[in-house]
């Protein structure tokens, strides 16, 4: 969007490589601090003239092609690279899904700018009842009892169950032959029989339109409607929304089109446009009031970008919708019996590829804990989504906030309810389960983050695309700096995928995989140049803010364990075990990718190998008793009221005088030369970690390990006057994950930590998987984290991110 040519960008990158050290390898500088080998004279001369030739170009360039202060970074300028996993034949079979996680059902194309289609919904309770709190469309925290996939297969089908006062809403898709870019859906609903149950229900299906390059008609067919529509990417399509039964009783069908309606606002004009009718026909039901559109607002225009269809109808009520692409013959549609067939089909062979990949059965788990385990991996896989839009973006370079280009992101979400949306750290996680399921699907899940890599080699952490997205996020956390890092848990997803693949798989991928491996060294290059501390191998997170008084520990957002307690007195000579950690991780991976595709990788192996020396690790982080950051720290420091004007706020007040010295905080930090599998199986310290894992007041618990030790004074202590602990006490399942796949790991390999290993493994392994079975059972959700006292689930839900990964802690698969 801010260059003429291709050669600008060519330009500019070579610029940037001429300002870093010429030399070895950013990478092995940073580690190894190699010394450079000394050039002639004759040399220098030649580089001094080069870098004037270059400097000379990019002036004339800048003069020619940019205007004014374009040329300011490389903050939102996309690598100029071969895209990783496009075009393939498994993009194709994934064209249509339930895209659409911000809402409760929802279906989509990957297509940029499309068109969507979505259900919304509303109970008819008593005479009274008009319009109230108990309209349905986005997926929120507060509305349902319970709302869960009980199964998906991220491709073919998916059904959901909805729980709410007294009736239960089920949902179906599936797609037959998926190169036919046909799809069907099923909405079933039924009374519960309790006193609150409704006695009908409106159900609106809409067709929303992204841009006003689509043509659509509708007409009204029996018990239902007919559109058919057109767009560029898609061709002419026809789609019915009717019962499924013939013979039943509508009690009101209408249909409204309106005009270049922003999608993001499509409930807000819904809920605007209903009003009360009086229902005159027959039948068991009594309400006399209908809540439905003005059958006059029947109207299509050319303008018109939103298409919804409302049959209200008594319980129990079906109906279905069939969508065709009329660009492609077919023998047989997908309604009726052969789409209940088919569902069948669909969850047989589902049933079965799960017991496969993940053995449940045979490891002696009961149904009711196969079929948690089901809906926890179907919520993950079912909540894929695909988002398009432009990231807004700053740096130290950029005075103001700029957009990135346009791209889209097809990815997991955390929650969807709560962050519906892209998250850089979580995704690595997503896909250490969803890997196990079907590599392919990871594999673009993958590239499509790395696809978003800008020219500098780094992500944006949260990836906030287009205007649906940007609804649920506060303003202070839309801007996103192209400084700060994110851990490169990718690494993760990709080391898990590479240790698992057959010799013929890696063959069948290896050219996606080659594109991986170069836009993940360009990342991995950012962090190693841009996150590095202020020693030789030391590392740092960014951000943190260090003049406020308003927090009792400022937060290190970039870390994503947000509050946990680091130095109290944030400055550019701390350093952070966890990120040093994550880098020999990262360093390992590289290099067993490296290996595999038979590209030369020794300088990330020499890097890997002194990150990974354990006396070199245990001289910069280790306290004698655990492993810590090192900064400016007071060990005393508490919230105090304090008048600020007319007001008395929190504020944070130092006890006791910062020193550089070690945080000697107990909990999650501490692990993570154990848990990323850092430290050598006879290393004594790996040794002193697991004998007082369970030691009084540590982080232990029946439901986990907790954040932050019990005994330790940030325990559940709040950061601000409003601001809750978060990562200071509650137990986490990916960290949990973490724990448990590394005890796995010492348990199986010789050294003198085996047995503790097991035991520690056999016993925390229980303990999470009974709790979060225990939760689901009772509130029919999985949570964010688990409290440390009580095994309560709490915070988001349902929160299918990286809390799924108890499916893989339960199947042993590491």
């Amino acid at each position: 969007q801010h260059y003429k040519s291709i050669t600008f960008i060519e330009v500019v990158m070579a610029a940037e490589s001429v300002r870093r050290r010429p030399g070895k390898d950013k990478t092995t500088n940073h580690a190894t601090k190699t010394k450079k080998k000394e050039e002639k004279p004759g040399g220098i001369n030649k580089w001094i003239a080069g870098l004037c030739a270059l400097l000379l170009t990019i002036a004339l360039v800048r003069v020619l092609y940019i205007k004014p202060n374009n040329l300011t970074s490389q903050s939102y300028l996309p690598l100029v690279y071969p895209e990783c996993c496009t075009g393939t034949e498994e993009q194709l079979t994934r064209l249509w899904g339930t895209y659409r996680p911000q809402v409760y059902f929802g279906i989509r194309p990957r297509i940029p700018e499309s068109v969507i289609f979505g259900l919304m919904w509303m109970p008819v309770y008593n005479p009274e009842y008009v319009l109230n709190h108990d309209f349905r469309h986005t997926s929120e925290q507060s509305d349902l009892k319970s709302f869960t996939w009980t199964h998906h297969d991220g491709n073919k089908f998916g059904i959901q169950m909805l729980q709410d006062k007294g009736y239960v809403l089920e949902t179906s898709f599936a797609k037959t032959n998926v190169m036919l870019q046909d799809w069907s859906a099923r909405v079933k609903v039924r009374a519960t029989g309790a006193a609150e149950s409704p006695q009908a229900i409106h159900l609106y299906w809409y067709l929303g339109i992204e841009h006003n390059q689509s043509k659509v008609r509708i007409s009204r067919i029996p018990n239902g409607f007919s559109v058919y529509g057109e767009t560029a990417e898609l061709g002419k399509f026809h789609m019915r929304y009717k019962t499924v039964n013939a013979n039943v009783k509508v009690m009101h069908n209408a249909y409204n089109c309106g005009d270049n309606v922003p999608l993001h606002l499509l409930t807000d004009y819904v809920k605007g446009k209903l009003k009360p009718i009086p229902y005159t026909g027959r039948g068991p039901v009594v309400t006399p009031i209908i809540v439905a559109f003005d059958p006059a607002s029947t109207t299509c225009s050319e303008s018109s970008n939103i298409v919804i269809m409302q049959l209200t109808l008594p319980l129990p009520a079906e109906v279905e919708i069939v969508y065709e692409n009329l660009n492609i013959e077919r023998t047989v549609t997908l309604e009726g019996a052969y789409f209940d067939s088919l569902i069948k089909t669909y969850m047989d062979d589902f049933n079965q590829k799960f017991e496969d990949k993940f053995q449940l059965k045979s490891k002696g788990y009961k149904d009711e804990y196969v079929t948690f385990a089901r809906s926890t991996f179907s919520n993950l896989i079912g909540g894929i989504g695909y988002f398009y839009g432009k990231s807004i973006v700053k740096s130290s370079e950029v005075e103001k906030p700029v957009y990135y280009w346009p791209a889209a992101l097809y990815s997991a979400v955390p929650s969807r309810s709560f962050f519906p949306r892209g998250f850089l750290w979580d995704e690595g996680f997503h896909q250490l389960l969803i890997s196990k399921w079907d590599n392919t699907i990871s594999l673009e899940v993958i590239g499509h983050w790395l696809n978003l890599m800008n020219a500098d080699g780094w992500i944006p952490r949260e990836q906030i695309l287009g205007n649906e997205a940007l609804m649920k996020v506060p303003k202070e956390f839309v801007v996103q700096n192209a400084d700060y890092a994110n851990p490169p848990t990718m690494f993760l997803a990709l080391d898990s995928m590479f240790n698992s693949m057959q010799p013929s798989e890696i063959l069948d991928h290896h050219s996606t995989l080659k594109k991986v491996f170069h836009r993940l060294t360009l990342w991995y290059n950012w962090y190693n140049t841009t996150q590095i501390g202020p020693e030789p191998t030391t590392y740092r997170w960014r951000g943190r803010n260090g003049t406020t008084d308003r927090e009792l520990n400022p937060k290190t957002l970039t870390s994503g364990l947000d509050d946990y307690p680091r130095a109290t007195h944030p400055t550019d000579e701390e350093y952070h075990v966890d990120l040093r950690c994550w880098m020999a991780f990262a360093s390992r991976s590289l290099t067993n990718l490296g290996d595999l595709l038979g590209i030369n990788v020794d300088k990330y192996r020499e890097t890997a190998e002194i990150l990974s020396d354990n006396e070199l690790l245990k001289k910069l982080h280790w306290t004698g008793d655990y492993f810590a950051d090192y900064g400016l720290h007071s060990e005393i420091v508490g919230l105090k009221d304090t008048r600020v004007g007319p007001n008395i706020e929190k504020r944070r007040v130092v006890r006791k005088l910062p020193q550089p010295q070690f945080v000697k905080v107990q909990g999650y930090i501490n692990l993570f030369p154990f848990i990323l599998m850092i430290l050598e199986p006879t290393s004594p310290e790996l040794g002193h970690i697991l004998s007082t894992l369970k030691s009084d007041n540590s982080i232990w618990s029946p439901y986990g390990l907790c954040s932050v030790g019990r005994s330790d004074p940030y325990y559940l202590k709040y950061n601000t006057q409003h601001d809750a602990p978060y990562w200071r006490g509650p137990v986490w399942i990916n960290i949990n994950f973490l724990a448990i796949r590394a005890l796995d790991h010492y348990a199986k390999v010789e050294g003198p930590y085996k047995d503790i290993s097991k035991k520690l493994y056999t016993e925390l392994r229980r303990n999470v998987v009974e709790n979060m079975y225990r939760e689901f059972s009772k509130t029919g959700f999985i949570w964010e984290q688990y409290n440390c006292q009580t095994g309560k689930g709490q915070s988001v839900h349902p929160f299918t991110g990286w809390s799924s990964l108890v499916v893989l802690i339960m199947g042993e698969q590491f």
